[in-house]
């Protein structure tokens, strides 16, 4: 066995769902996500700080060589998300309990409020962080020498990118990462080493004709595989400090936190398979 695909193997038996290498160097996807990120509203300008760390993931922790990507699946088919939802009992209570931040607290108030998938279970920042430092151990005491650096969401980091240089998803039109193995509905995060490991390929994948998560948006916020925060039921309840335009509002579908919608209609998120362990959506 490879020293590549130990590594894969430590991170598939501490919980990942999937896993993979990546290489380190430029990311030709810089390019959009600048251009991306020059526009977004006020409460997303932190998508523009230390730009030229997001670009090489050597420029933020000096000495990567290759990157451990991994996927963490927090929703399969089968499972019931109304039950869910009732165990998870009053929306604030439930978000403020399991240590995410309030935006929209009048919506979590009423009625029938509804929260995204990823946000009835654990935090993933914490959870994902957790497994991946824990393999991280691992390798340490495998492979004398080797060191690196968690990333999961909050750091400067192109993970969606990441992911599909390291085979393990494709840029969809949600423009989530998306599998045909694990649909989208998962954390991604990875460690940055400074080992020179063989890559895997990457995902050159799409969604073809396929549009549904686009015609499900109600807003429109979805186009030509863009997406626009302005518009997103996401964004105004998740991250924006102003209140949600009415407008929006109308068209909310009762989330309250997060919003599912164009995952719900994408077809891939039929797929087969299993949560993955520490990420049940079990009420904290």
């Amino acid at each position: 066995m490879s020293k590549a695909e130990r590594i894969k193997e430590i991170a598939l038996y501490g919980g990942a769902a999937a896993a993979g290498i990546a290489g380190v160097g430029d990311l030709d996807e810089f390019g959009r996500f600048a251009e991306a990120a020059a526009s977004v509203p006020p409460d997303l300008a932190y998508l523009n700080r230390d730009p030229l760390k997001r670009k090489n993931l050597s420029n933020w922790y000096e000495g990567a060589r290759s990157a451990l990507v991994c996927a963490f699946r927090y929703w399969a088919p089968g499972l019931d998300y109304a039950a869910a939802l009732r165990a998870a009992g009053p929306p604030a209570a439930f978000i403020e309990n399991s240590g995410r931040k309030r935006f929209a607290a009048g919506l979590l108030a009423k009625p029938g409020a509804r929260l995204a998938r990823y946000a009835l279970c654990r935090d993933y920042h914490g959870g994902v962080q957790e497994k991946l430092s824990a393999a991280l151990e691992t390798i340490k005491q495998e492979f004398p020498g080797a060191e690196g650096r968690v990333f999961c969401d909050t750091s400067p980091v192109l993970e969606k990118e990441l992911a599909r240089l390291a085979g393990i998803a494709f840029r969809g039109k949600n423009t989530l990462a998306v599998s045909r193995g694990l649909g989208s509905y998962f954390f991604v995060g990875g460690l940055a080493l400074n080992l020179e490991l063989e890559p895997d390929a990457p995902r050159d994948d799409s969604c073809g004709s396929c549009s549904r998560c686009a015609r499900a948006c109600p807003t429109g916020a979805l186009k030509d595989g863009a997406l626009d925060p302005a518009l997103c039921i996401s964004y105004w309840t998740t991250q924006a400090r102003e209140p949600m335009p009415p407008e929006i509002a109308e068209q909310d579908h009762g989330f309250a936190y997060g919003c599912d919608l164009c995952q719900e209609a994408c077809p891939l998120n039929l797929a087969a398979g299993k949560v993955s362990p520490g990420f049940e959506p079990v009420p904290k």
